[in-house]
C-alpha cells in the first residue's frame, strides 16, 4: 500500500514510532487489530492527527479453535466469541479501537459486517478498501520456476505451514493422484510437528518448497508454472496468493470461509476445509479447466494495488 499509493498523489511512507516523529502528518494509517494501536491512537488524538484502521481481523468460531494456538488458549478464544457475539456492547480494547478511529477500511463486505454485528460499529465509519496483487504477476514467465522443480502444471499449494492453512488435510485428499505436487511455504515457529506429520502423509510426487520472498521472481514464476492453486484453509481473507495468482488466470481451489467468494464469484472453486473427498474432487476438476481470461481480466481491473490506493485516498481525504 505504501508502494502504491505515490501513484494516485498521495505522500506516504512508513513509520516507525521508535525513530520518527509524525506532528507533520495529515492521517495515520494503522494496520492490523493490535492492543498497541490505542497507545499510538492516544498519541495522535492529542495533535489532531485522524487516523484510519484496516482491520485485517476475521470472527467466527471455526477461526478461532483453528488459530494454532494451544487447546486452552483455543478453547478461551472460542468463549469468548460466543460472549462477545451475545454481547457485542461489551467492553474491551478491540471495541475501544474500533470505535476510537475515525474510520475503518475492512477489505471486505463480510468484514465489515462482522465490525457491525460484534462491535456495533456504525456502518457510515466503515469504508471497504479490497486487498490487491501487483500487475507484474500477469505476465510472469512459467520456466525459471519449473525449472528449479523440474516440471510444470503441477498442483500449488502456497502458505505458511501451520494448522490453520490445512495442508494436512489437503495431503491427505492428494493420495493416490500421481500429479506433482509443490507445498510452497516456510513451517511457523513451534508448529515444527504439524510439519512433520504433513511430510509424513506426503507421496513421493510431493515437493516441499520454503517460503519465498514476495519480490522474488520465483513466486510469480511458480504462479505461472502451476495447473492450479490450491488453498484450503479454515478461513481466507481472501489471501493474497489467490489474487496474485488470479492474475494469470489460474484455476483457483479456496475455502468457503472467509471471504474469498466475494472477489472471485463463480469464476472460483470453493471447498469446505474438512472435506477430503470434496477437496480431491474440485483440485482434479481445476487442472482440467485450464487457465480463465475472464478470472484474469476480473482481477486485473478491480483488484490491483493502484485500485486500493484510489479506495485509500478517498478514505483519507473523507477524514482529513
Amino acid at each position: 500500500m505504501a508502494q502504491a499509493l505515490p501513484e494516485v498523489g498521495v505522500e506516504a511512507r512508513l513509520w516507525r514510532p521508535w525513530e520518527h516523529d509524525f506532528a507533520t502528518a495529515d492521517c495515520l494509517h494503522l494496520f492490523g487489530s493490535e492492543p498497541e494501536h490505542l497507545t499510538v491512537l492516544q498519541a495522535a488524538r492529542q495533535r489532531s492527527i485522524p487516523v484510519v484502521l484496516s482491520p485485517i481481523a476475521w470472527f467466527d468460531l471455526a477461526s478461532c479453535w483453528r488459530e494454532p494456538w494451544s487447546l486452552s488458549q483455543r478453547g478461551l478464544a472460542c468463549v469468548k466469541f460466543l460472549v462477545r457475539a451475545a454481547f457485542p456492547a461489551l467492553a474491551s480494547w478491540r471495541r475501544r479501537l474500533y470505535h476510537s478511529v475515525d474510520l475503518l477500511l475492512p477489505n471486505s463486505q463480510a468484514e465489515a459486517d462482522q465490525l457491525i454485528r460484534y462491535f456495533q460499529v456504525p456502518p457510515h465509519r466503515i469504508r471497504i478498501v479490497p486487498n490487491g496483487a501487483e500487475r507484474r504477476f500477469s505476465s510472469a514467465e512459467a520456466e525459471p520456476f519449473a525449472a528449479k522443480v523440474g516440471c510444470r502444471d503441477f498442483i500449488l499449494y502456497a502458505g505458511r505451514i501451520e494448522p490453520r492453512k490445512n495442508q494436512l488435510t489437503f495431503l491427505r485428499a492428494m493420495e493416490g493422484i500421481v500429479v506433482p505436487i509443490i507445498v510452497l511455504g516456510s513451517v511457523v515457529p513451534e508448529h515444527e510437528a504439524y510439519f512433520e506429520a504433513c511430510q509424513r502423509t506426503a507421496g513421493r510426487n510431493v515437493q516441499f518448497i520454503a517460503g519465498l520472498g514476495h519480490d522474488d521472481p520465483l513466486l510469480a514464476s511458480a504462479y505461472a508454472a502451476c495447473g492450479c492453486l490450491v488453498l484450503t484453509s479454515w478461513y481466507e481473507t481472501p489471501g493474497l496468493v489467490a489474487l496474485e495468482a488470479a492474475m494469470s488466470g489460474t484455476p483457483l481451489v479456496l475455502p468457503r470461509g472467509g471471504c474469498a467468494r466475494e472477489y472471485f464469484g463463480d469464476l472460483a472453486a470453493y471447498v469446505s476445509p474438512g472435506d477430503v473427498d470434496g477437496i480431491r474432487r474440485a483440485v482434479l476438476d481445476a487442472l482440467s479447466a485450464g487457465r480463465s481470461p475472464q478470472l484474469a481480466s476480473l482481477v486485473r481491473e478491480h483488484f490491483t494495488w493502484r485500485t486500493a490506493a484510489w479506495a485509500t485516498r478517498e478514505a483519507y481525504e473523507y477524514v482529513v
